[in-house]
């Protein structure tokens, strides 16, 4: 009887446990080397989180999917879950390792750290329990990418395997440019434009100065008149924006502004599928890209002179101009959505989107002030370029007062020496973000500092 109530308190307090533990994923809590050897000692593949604090779809899966019961069984008997921070620490190496450049990105990786699958962007539980019931099939693969990659290593080099190699790298999203461009050297110019090389070519494009770039933009018209072939246009459009951004980024590395010139024209092609620009637009992105550049190779001067010109182009648009674009672009988002039933439209998403669509046009214009002023805050000392950036920030408030745009006057007048000021600011933007159940933690830390 003794026995019996030991056996019987022991199942309680286990079941207490167990009822104490969160329902979602539980995260694994150690260095990458750790996670794999955990991966390795419990012989499961490792899901991982890739994210930035300023993500908001980051924020918003962390919220919805991870706490959910669902997701959360399927995710702790199926993988070791993992989380790392893409700008800090070692996610920065991880970022870099498995070609991450945008956010949210979940991994799928074997416990030898080889790449399973890859999931971009946040699309609900259901789509992430689908990827997830994807990356275990993808785990059992008899021939898996890691072993594809040592006989391409090795010197293989026929149809069949390029192929198959070529697609396999499209699937986890590891293109391989040098390899496309070996496959496309062996089979007759007359095939590159099948559609299932164009699928081969979109996934594994990496740089808009190649022969797959001048192919993909050569059949982008036919694609996208073509409804049957909707899924491969979108594909193959998506490849010829991310070999340009490709570009940009290796232009920003090396510093170079040919390559910088030389991938403005790759995306003055791109711009022309869609619709005749004028050279207003190109100038336009022509500068935002130019600026980009300077501020990130942190070149002050020529970033400034730029800045200041469209900052003070932005400044001078009267805001009844502004206030007017605005009502033309909800008018023509009303025409557009008019005949869509009214289970869409009492949507969540669709009243965000008529809320953005509202004020499109005040929203973009703050939007750019206000990253400009930041960069300002980020990067000037001079106390008269502070102050034109006080006053783009004021500016942006006036068309959009949002958290971000007050967290940025908030800065720039501390930066300032207007303390007291600052301090109201700051508290105000994390009002509106406690309003709206967001995280807060990022501003109250600025907050403390100011108050010091």
């Amino acid at each position: 009887m003794k026995t019996l109530r030991v056996w019987l308190l022991l199942c309680l307090t286990v079941s207490a446990v167990r009822a104490e533990e969160p329902a979602g994923i539980r995260f694994f809590n150690g260095s990458w080397k750790d996670v794999l050897a955990e991966a390795k000692k419990q012989k499961k593949p490792v899901f991982v989180d890739i994210y930035t604090t300023w993500c908001g779809p980051c924020k918003q899966m962390a919220k919805q999917a991870f706490p959910d019961t669902k997701v959360g069984e399927k995710f702790n008997a199926n993988f070791v879950n993992y989380q790392i921070d893409a700008e800090k620490g070692e996610g920065i190496e991880v970022a870099k390792k498995y070609a991450v450049t945008a956010y949210p990105t979940s991994l799928y990786v074997s416990a030898d750290g080889d790449l399973i699958h890859r999931v971009i962007g946040y699309n609900g539980i259901p789509g992430m329990l689908t990827e997830a019931d994807k990356a275990i099939t993808a785990a059992k693969d008899p021939n898996p990418l890691s072993a594809m990659e040592k006989q391409y290593e090795a010197g293989t080099r026929d149809i069949n395997f390029m192929r198959a190699y070529l697609t396999k790298r499209a699937t986890v999203g590891m293109p391989n440019g040098d390899a496309l461009d070996m496959y496309m050297q062996s089979i007759p110019e007359a095939d590159w434009a099948t559609d299932e090389n164009l699928k081969l070519l979109a996934g594994n494009i990496t740089s808009a100065r190649s022969k797959a770039f001048d192919v993909l933009l050569q059949q982008q018209p036919r694609l996208m008149m073509n409804i049957d072939l909707r899924e491969l246009s979108r594909k193959t459009s998506f490849a010829l924006s991310s070999a340009i951004q490709n570009d940009f980024r290796r232009a920003v590395d090396m510093k170079d502004e040919n390559q910088l010139d030389a991938m403005l024209i790759s995306n003055t092609q791109f711009q022309s599928l869609f619709r005749k620009p004028t050279k207003e637009m190109l100038d336009a992105t022509a500068n935002q890209y130019r600026m980009r550049f300077y501020q990130q190779t942190k070149n002050t001067d020529k970033y400034r002179m730029l800045a200041e010109a469209e900052a003070n182009r932005l400044m001078t648009t009267p805001i009844d101009t502004i206030k007017a674009k605005d009502e033309a672009a909800y008018k023509r988002f009303q025409q557009q959505t008019a005949m869509l039933p009214d289970s869409v439209k009492k949507s969540e998403n669709f009243q965000k989107s008529a809320q953005m669509m509202e004020r499109m046009e005040s929203n973009q214009v703050a939007g750019k002030l206000n990253s400009i002023a930041w960069t300002y805050f980020e990067n000037m000392v001079d106390k008269n370029d502070l102050m034109q950036a006080v006053k783009w920030s004021e500016r942006s408030l006036e068309l959009s007062r949002s958290a971000a745009h007050l967290d940025t006057y908030a800065n720039l007048l501390h930066k300032t020496g207007r303390r007291a000021e600052a301090v109201k600011y700051q508290t105000e933007a994390i009002a509106l973000l406690k309003a709206k159940g967001e995280d807060t933690a990022k501003y109250e830390e600025t907050l403390a500092k100011m108050k010091k």
